[in-house]
């Protein structure tokens, strides 16, 4: 992955083991997987269709391999990138990783 540590909304990202690229479309998502409450770094949708019966991907940022367009950045973004650890200090649920695809 580049070396930008954080993304905006609107980033346009190509993920380890997804055929379509994807579209960030919320921050520090709360799902829920195998019955438990966890976080991932990003949701966002499949390209080119946006959102559809409301599904998003999850994943995190280890798990990107390359930005293809990076997003709306503006002053309240740069706000959440200096409380950026405090924020996901904040977060009461454990960070979830991607299950790798079973071979």
């Amino acid at each position: 992955m580049s070396e930008r540590k954080h993304l905006p909304i609107g980033t346009v990202v190509r993920v380890k083991n997804w055929e379509q690229n994807l579209m960030i479309t919320s921050l520090f998502p709360i799902t829920e997987k195998f019955g438990k409450r966890g976080y991932f770094d990003f949701g966002a949708t499949l390209l080119p269709l946006g959102v559809s019966n409301d599904e998003l991907a999850f994943f995190n940022k280890e798990d990107i391999e390359e930005i293809i367009f990076l997003g709306y950045v503006d002053v309240h973004f740069q706000q959440l990138i200096e409380n950026y650890d405090d924020l996901v200090s904040k977060i009461e649920y454990p960070k979830f990783i991607v299950e790798k695809p079973n071979d």
